[in-house]
Parts: C-alpha cells; structure tokens; sequence
C-alpha cells in the first residue's frame, strides 16, 4: 500500500489497520457462508442414512447406511468445526487490530469485537444445536455399532475366547478415533480466539524497530 504524501506515520498504519480489519470482515463472512452450504449436507447424510436404513432396512444392503452414516458425519462436522475455527482466529485478530485502530483514534471506534465476544457467539441457542447435533452423530454411532455388532461380533479368528479381528471390532475402532479427532477439534475451536489474539500481542510486543 502505497504512502500518501504528507501523511503521518500513524495515519499510514491507521490506514493499514482498517484496511485488514475490511479484508479479515470479508473473509469471515466468506467462511460462514461456506459452513452454511456443509451443515445443508450433514442434512442430507442424515436423512438419507435414516431412510435407508431405517425405512427401508430389510431391503438388500440398505443397513449398510447406517453403518456408514457416522462417517460421512463425522467428515461433514469435521470440516464444519475448521472452517469455524478459522472464523475464530480471524476473529481474534480482528479484536487485537481494533484494539490498536481505538489506541490510534483514542476513541472506542471499532467495537464490533467488543460487541460480538466469543461468550456472544456461543449463546444458548449455538450450545444448544451443538448439544443436538452431537447427540444425533451418537445416536449413529451406537447404531452403526450395533449393525456390525449384531451381525459380525462372533466371526474372525479367537483370541482367549474372544473374536476380536473382525469387522465389528474394526468399525469400533475407528468410530472411537473419528469421535476423537472430532473431540480435539473441538478443542482447538474453543481456544482459537484467544490464541490468535495473544499470539499477535506477542508478535507485537517482540517487534524491535530498525536502528535509524
């Protein structure tokens, strides 16, 4: 970005800051709008999994729906909760750069980050669809269980009396490593504002201007 003749060096870095609050405001809204088109698909999974595979049940390899059903879930969530965790970070840089835009006005200018805080983004409705949807990707989960359980539990080679390599034992496994990634996913999002704002503090606070 080109220097305006005659501007002050706090005038350029004012016009800098408002011109990467503008871009990271855009890019957000970009990513929500991205979330918007996956959460439509996780939709789709599930209904077609439970008319499938609950509907029509007995008809040839329709069970197989819900076997499969928590994965395409648990692909669908996953990138859903990285797409908002980038929101997050985004979110706490745009707190840190308000933060120094107020610092140059010496006026609360930009408050939309004071205004929209991360306990703002997290009301009880968002808890409470959260809560939803990670009780229907459970619910899947026991019955894709189940399925396999019911049909291949007692197969494969024995292990002091137990049949522990087969396919039922297979899909536990990886459900429970699918459960987990999603869990540290979660993890992560949770502490993604923060961790961009502090972080961005100590990469200012850590910047030694060049000698003149």
């Amino acid at each position: 970005m080109d220097a305006t003749v005659g501007e002050s060096t706090d005038d350029q870095v004012l016009r800098v800051l408002l011109a990467e609050v503008a871009d990271l405001t855009k890019a957000m809204r970009e990513l929500l709008m991205t979330a918007d088109r996956f959460i439509n698909f996780s939709g789709l999974i599930a209904v077609g999994a439970l008319t499938l595979g609950v509907i029509k049940h007995d008809e040839g390899k329709n069970w197989l729906a819900i076997v499969f059903a928590p994965y395409g879930l648990a692909i669908t969530f996953g990138y859903l909760i990285q797409l908002y965790t980038e929101v997050e970070k985004r979110a706490g840089y745009k707190k840190f750069l308000e933060a120094r835009v107020n610092d140059l006005m010496r006026s609360p200018v930009l408050l939309e980050s004071q205004v929209n805080t991360r306990v703002e983004r997290n009301r009880k409705s968002v808890i409470g669809m959260q809560a939803m949807n990670g009780l229907a990707y459970l619910v899947f989960v026991g019955a894709s269980t189940f399925e396999t359980y019911d049909r291949y539990s007692g197969k494969g080679p024995e292990v002091l009396g137990w049949h522990l390599f087969n396919l039922s034992t297979l899909n536990i496994a990886v459900l429970v490593l699918a459960t987990f990634v999603l869990a540290g996913a979660l993890w992560e999002n949770s502490r993604a504002s923060d961790r961009a704002y502090s972080h961005a503090v100590s990469v200012q606070a850590s910047y030694m201007p060049p000698a003149p």
